[in-house]
């Protein structure tokens, strides 16, 4: 990977009042949601979002002067000139974060990167062990007439704000969300108390991110429906949080073994980016490390 880039040097002036030629540009290609910070520090410098978009950063060196530049009536002959300055040299750090509709949050193995593959033509790595997702994964559904971005995110779990498990580094990824899903497995003893877990988490990464409106999920159903998890649970930890239209859009309990409520939930994540859809995307980028 190349980590060094250089513009091509001006090339002096010549005979007969000829200027030196420029010296050529160069471009670095980024991807949309690349932000660019001061290596020596933790400014802003850029933040790249719209394709296709070019943006002057680091501008080359002024252009010398020769002598006939001075010449003058008082004087014919300069015995002096100007010359160039040096380009502006900085060493930066880069930064990608993805740009996202929505992002999915939840414990390990809590059936995000199932619903994202079900859900989208995406294919994440899904496995019967913890921290099956080790890297941010995309996914796009389209419904009604619409592509919404889904992003699924590593496992949090308690303590990761810390460092515990994978950390939180990847949140970065669902900074741009226009909202979140919370998938809470329904085997989860405490549903309840995965769900703080959860919101205390992403609050300790980024306030504004924890108050980002969000589809509460609890995934895998067809264990309600088999008899593996007691029913009433579930409808108590629902009832708790009905939607109110501040934070909580939608409550929904889907399977992607028997596709139940995904229908439903495909409805929710539409109405939940329309509603948001005019609406800046906030982030506190100093909250970041």
């Amino acid at each position: 990977m190349q980590r060094r880039f250089f513009a091509q040097n001006g090339r002096p002036g010549a005979g007969r009042k000829r200027d030196g030629a420029g010296g050529a540009d160069v471009f670095v290609e980024v991807p949309p949601g690349t932000i660019v910070f001061d290596s020596d520090g933790d400014e802003q410098l850029l933040d790249l979002t719209e394709p296709g978009s070019r943006t002057v950063f680091l501008h080359g060196g002024r252009g010398g002067k020769g002598n006939t530049h001075f010449k003058s009536s008082r004087m014919q002959t300069p015995r002096f000139a100007q010359p160039g300055e040096e380009g502006v040299e900085k060493k930066l750090r880069i930064e990608l974060r993805i740009i996202a509709d929505v992002g999915f949050v939840g414990l390990p193995n809590a059936g995000k990167s199932t619903l994202l593959k079900v859900l989208t033509a995406a294919q994440p790595k899904i496995g019967n062990y913890p921290f099956t997702t080790v890297i941010p994964n995309l996914g796009v559904m389209h419904h009604h007439e619409r592509d919404v971005v889904l992003a699924d995110i590593p496992g949090i779990i308690a303590g990761a704000h810390k460092g515990a498990g994978l950390g939180i580094q990847f949140l970065k990824h669902i900074a741009r969300t226009r909202g979140l899903v919370y998938v809470i497995e329904s085997t989860d003893e405490n549903l309840e108390g995965t769900y703080q877990t959860l919101r205390s988490e992403l609050s300790a990464f980024s306030r504004s991110l924890a108050v980002k409106k969000h589809i509460l999920v609890v995934s895998k159903s067809d264990l309600i429906d088999a008899g593996q998890v007691d029913p009433e649970k579930v409808k108590q930890f629902l009832r708790v949080h009905t939607p109110d239209g501040s934070l909580v859009t939608s409550t929904q309990t889907v399977s992607a073994v028997t596709r139940g409520g995904l229908n439903q939930l495909r409805d929710a994540l539409f109405a939940l980016v329309s509603e948001t859809a005019d609406k800046p995307e906030v982030f506190d980028s100093g909250e970041l490390e």
